[in-house]
């Protein structure tokens, strides 16, 4: 029987729970309450979450993360206690921030905490001390056996074409006598764990039926692996393997995922570090192109979310800050007792959230399985098209829309191309945030991804460049390294240079940084793609280029750079100049946005090193790509380029746009764009049309 651990509930938290009482106790729709939160009110909570005195404050402090972090003095602090105008909906509690100059700029920060009759919604209290137990078993199979019997949108055909090269077998002989058919008891759940039943072996699928159904893991790799399959340790194809996984202090997550697959009936799993031979160039790449089908083909995948080698999926729970809180309080206009309970509403993941999610193969991984189970240090969330929940919350939040990112937004060919092709991009967006061990894999670890999206937009492989698909050119082009939260004066911060290999610099995987793209429904193009030529480097059409050059007829002016009182400014031709910020404000005037690639080395170096006095010689130019219809106005829209020692030929070194309601109209920089001033000379373009359209190469 579940049950709650005693803590008082502080006079703070009291508070809380009698304004959501009385919002929970109105039949019409009441203004929200708020407290101030201020820092006397900071310094309780921090010591009450330090001392584990009260229930709520731990809830509240993991839920809402910035209420312990450090006060602004210019920014006054306001929780926010509310409700939905629907039946039985729960009060909620958030953070707004408010600038105290200016009260309505306002700061809404992520997390919040609900509060509900506790004899209402799907809650579940956690008994089992660890993240991996009998109970966490048992709701793991009951998500699994819901969503493959009655779960519409997660019933996908399999594609049942082929199997992964190797599976591993977790099935040893004695297994059948304990073999779970609904909920597991704790004597045989122990029974499943490797130290008790040995066995395992790392298998050949050319025999097994193409249908046959297994598990992967998503886990974090050991610097070095202590673990994988190369050619000094083909002994493990031929020997059960479990004595090498015992002994391995690193291979807890192997351990641990052998057990949940035994756990949930199944008999084969797929590792990468130990189906795939590591050092075996030909056999990796074919394996790695395989990734696709590997993933989605897999009934359920397991996500050691933590990252931590040791302890695989186990960890000991902090139920003060997973547990839902109950409390007793009277309503002030009825004077009646009522029993609350406050729990946080979390049961889905962000793309970014956990150590191991961060990771950029894992975010592939993640995208193209059906199932997801993550084993996070507190609990475990399920993850499917259908439904996001956690052992806290098993049946998720009713009537929450799905989140930007997730199992609801699939890559299915039933989706009209255009829908395909915006997920592509929130995809990349959200890829772009992760991190790799070596930086040239930026296109690899994501390459199975992009082979599922050709695939359900009908495309030709061939029409996929290093990142880029051929049809959204040049417009695709005008991506954006976001810019550092602290980018906010009028010069940029610039970063650590780090850029990749195998992409071409008009791609947006050239840069390691964030990336975001712009909506391409408004846009026109003024640039025209005129030839196209792509040197792989592999057999993955997915994967990089040693070489990827775009030949593009477009309008070109030359400009100059200097700093003036502190601030950059762009002089183009004799007698235009316009004033460059990093950031869109609806600045007007003479106004320019440019978003440098600050990623790249050349870009970094040449940013530090202008000199403030001198005067703005034209070094660099700006492409225009596009202008974009707004209902405030056109914006002009490109990128800007360098020049390399070859005549006509560029690199890209960021992107620019000229807002609406600027002094562009009848300058010198509308002249240019518009055929009317040629500010290149002959070695700059490979030709110019009777447009005043150059021709130029951007590699």
């Amino acid at each position: 029987m579940a049950h709650l651990q005693i803590h008082t509930t502080c006079d703070d938290c009291i508070e809380i729970l009698k304004h959501a009482a009385s919002l929970l106790a109105s039949e019409s729709a009441e203004e929200p309450s708020m407290i101030v939160f201020h820092t006397s009110y900071q310094i309780r909570l921090a010591a009450k979450v330090s001392s584990s005195k009260c229930h709520m404050c731990a809830l509240l402090s993991v839920s809402i993360p910035r209420l312990l972090e450090p006060l602004d003095s210019k920014e006054m602090l306001v929780l926010i206690i509310s409700r939905a105008p629907h039946d039985k909906d729960p009060a909620a509690v958030t953070l707004c921030g408010c600038e105290i100059e200016a009260l309505d700029r306002q700061t809404h920060y992520p997390g919040s905490l609900r509060i509900q009759d506790a004899e209402h919604g799907h809650v579940c209290i956690l008994d089992s001390p660890r993240t991996w137990s009998p109970e966490t078993l048992n709701r793991i199979r009951s998500w699994m056996k819901s969503c493959t019997s009655s779960h519409d949108n997660c019933a996908k055909p399999r594609i049942a074409s082929r199997l992964p090269r190797r599976l591993i077998d977790v099935t040893p002989t004695r297994l059948g006598h304990v073999w779970p058919t609904e909920e597991i008891g704790p004597e045989d759940f122990n029974l499943l764990s490797l130290q008790e039943l040995p066995k395992v072996r790392i298998i050949s699928s050319d025999s097994l039926p193409p249908d046959t159904p297994y598990l992967t893991l998503s886990h974090r790799w050991g610097s070095p692996p202590s673990i994988r399959l190369t050619k000094k340790t083909l002994f493990l194809l031929n020997d059960d393997i479990s004595p090498h996984l015992l002994s391995c202090s690193d291979a807890a997550v192997f351990r641990h995922a052998i057990h949940v697959t035994r756990g949930l009936g199944f008999r084969y799993i797929w590792i990468d570090a130990l189906c795939i031979m590591q050092d075996n160039g030909p056999e990796k790449t074919m394996d790695i192109m395989q990734m696709d089908e590997i993933y989605s083909n897999s009934m359920l995948n397991i996500s050691a979310v933590e990252g931590k080698i040791r302890e695989g999926l186990v960890f000991d729970r902090r139920p003060l800050c997973t547990n839902p809180c109950r409390s007793t309080v009277r309503v002030l206009t009825t004077q009646r007792d009522v029993r609350l309970q406050a729990y946080p509403d979390k049961c889905f993941l962000r793309p970014s959230e956990g150590p191991l999610n961060k990771r950029g193969w894992v975010f592939q991984e993640r995208t193209l399985a059906t199932r997801i189970v993550h084993f996070t240090k507190d609990q475990v969330f399920w993850e499917c098209s259908s439904l996001e929940a956690s052992e806290v919350l098993p049946q998720g939040v009713p009537d929450r829309p799905s989140p930007n990112f997730g199992k609801a937004l699939r890559i299915a060919s039933t989706s009209p191309k255009r829908e395909l092709k915006s997920r592509w991009y929130q995809v990349v967006e959200e890829y772009s945030n992760t991190s790799l061990t070596f930086p040239n894999d930026r296109l690899l670890a994501v390459s199975a991804v992009a082979k599922q999206f050709c695939s359900a937009m009908r495309l030709d492989p061939s029409e996929y460049l290093a990142g880029m698909w051929k049809d959204d050119l040049p417009l695709s082009m005008l991506w954006s390294q976001s810019q550092h939260p602290d980018m906010s004066g009028a010069e940029p911060t610039t970063s650590n240079a780090t850029e990749m290999k195998y992409a071409p610099s008009w791609s947006w995987a050239s840069v390691l940084a964030s990336i975001t793209f712009v909506e391409p429904d408004s846009l026109i193009a003024t640039a025209d793609v005129l030839d196209l030529q792509i040197a792989r480097i592999s057999p993955n059409v997915f994967d990089g280029a040693d070489f990827c050059q775009i030949r593009l007829r477009g309008p070109v002016c030359k400009f100059g750079r200097r700093i003036r009182d502190g601030a950059p400014w762009i002089r183009v031709a004799q007698h235009t100049e316009f004033q460059e910020f990093n950031d869109f404000r609806f600045q007007n005037g003479n106004t320019i946005i440019i978003y440098w690639d600050v990623s790249r080395e050349v870009v970094a170096r040449w940013l530090k090193t202008l000199d403030s006095n001198g005067p703005a010689q034209p070094t660099h130019c700006l492409l225009h790509i596009t202008t974009e219809r707004s209902i405030d106005g056109p914006l002009e829209r490109g990128i800007v380029l360098r020049r390399t020692s070859a005549r006509g030929t560029y690199t890209r070194i960021g992107s620019f746009f000229i807002p609406f309601k600027t002094k562009y109209p009848g300058s010198e920089l509308e002249d240019a764009f518009n055929g009317r001033l040629d500010t290149l000379s002959t070695d700059d373009y490979l030709a110019l049309d009777s447009g005043g359209k150059y021709t130029v190469d951007l590699v």
